[in-house]
């Protein structure tokens, strides 16, 4: 058996165990990998904003028209540490909310981290060719993974009844609307650069997301109408049980006056 084999054959193995066994992790090991992995990210994104060079070292316009010269190299950066700021912190509010990592969440976390390490070379494309029409559909699109990749993840959670049982169902139907309008509002705002492609591409786009922006709103009145008749059934409850409380309490004295 050649090498390659035998170490296919070891990793068919133990991926055939972790999917026979029921595979658990805590959580605080993810969450100490996707902060270590947002750190470098973060770190990383400053590297392609360069210092300038100027032929005269005194000369302070010139400094700052060399500096002027990167701004959008320096725009792109805030606005992409920005993006990846904003990641790590919902990505951390999704996952307070569950119990456990087993595996199907652990590979989403994993592709999740892995669209994030490519983020840096998506984000310095972004800045130097930012009217180049690869350059958005490298950039753009990673950010809509990204936004998917975490829909998915707390999707996956609810749907494996992973939530801790201290989260009110509230509360997850809030975080789950909130995903599904993010991932609607992106698609709406990638449309027109979908458009330069072909018009058919920004039309499902713009479809898409109108339909998760519609869905987003269905599953809040639907969440408001089971509410409401939950808060209703409580308060009748005790009203129902009254007459019959009444009832007894009179046949007791009756028979302790017989």
């Amino acid at each position: 058996m050649s090498c390659a084999n035998l170490v296919r054959l070891v990793n068919f193995t133990i991926l055939g165990k972790l999917m026979s066994q029921q595979f658990h992790m805590h959580k605080s090991r993810l969450d100490a990998l996707v902060d270590g992995v947002f750190a470098v990210a973060l770190t990383i994104l400053v590297l392609e904003v360069k210092v300038p060079s100027i032929d005269d070292k005194q000369s302070a316009s010139a400094l700052w028209h060399a500096i002027a010269h990167d701004g959008i190299v320096i725009g792109a950066y805030f606005f992409s540490f920005a993006m990846l700021g904003q990641f790590w912190v919902w990505h951390h509010r999704l996952t307070e909310k569950i119990k456990m990592i087993d595996l199907p969440l652990l590979i989403c976390s994993l592709s999740f981290l892995s669209l994030v390490c490519f983020f840096p070379f998506a984000a310095a494309l972004f800045g130097r060719y930012i009217t180049n029409l690869t350059a958005h559909l490298i950039y753009l699109p990673l950010l809509g993974l990204i936004l998917a990749s975490q829909a998915l993840f707390f999707w996956l959670a609810i749907r494996r009844d992973l939530i801790l049982e201290s989260v009110s169902q509230e509360q997850v139907n809030a975080a789950h609307r909130n995903n599904l309008l993010g991932c609607g509002a992106f698609l709406l705002a990638f449309s027109p650069t979908a458009y330069r492609l072909t018009i058919w591409l920004a039309v499902t786009c713009g479809i898409l997301g109108l339909y998760l922006l519609w869905h987003v709103i269905r599953l809040k009145r639907l969440q408001k109408t089971q509410t409401d008749i939950q808060t209703q059934e409580q308060i009748q409850a005790p009203i129902q049980a009254q007459p019959t409380a009444t009832a007894e309490a009179i046949a007791l004295t009756e028979d302790a006056a017989k």
